[in-house]
């Protein structure tokens, strides 16, 4: 491997763990009703399943966690996976209720 290849690699790899960091803000803001999530995220891997969807493994502090989330969020803008993830968070509350309300 060439430095050329290398450093366009190395860029490719931080473009991919930016984005990525992004993604686990917006699921906590989403998902946990938060306004801002300030936490400091440090990424450590993201593969892909063989769901095909993307696991991202990252810690916060002490604290290590698995994110799958569908590829496209990868180049969807921040905007279009918002409502892709309330539409996804309204779903399964609705088959949570559901399941409840079956139970009783």
């Amino acid at each position: 491997m060439e430095l050329h290849e290398f450093e366009e690699y190395c860029r490719l790899r931080n473009i991919l763990e930016q984005r990525c960091e992004e993604l686990c803000h917006l699921y906590a803001q989403i998902y946990f009703d938060l306004e801002r999530d300030d936490r400091e995220i440090h990424v450590n891997s993201v593969e892909t399943g063989k769901s095909g969807r993307i696991l991202i493994q990252y810690s916060t502090g002490q604290e290590e966690e698995m994110l799958y989330l569908p590829p496209e969020y990868l180049w969807r803008t921040n905007e279009e996976v918002r409502v892709l993830m309330e539409l996804d968070r309204d779903r399964k509350d609705k088959e949570l209720k559901e399941r409840r309300a079956a139970r009783t």
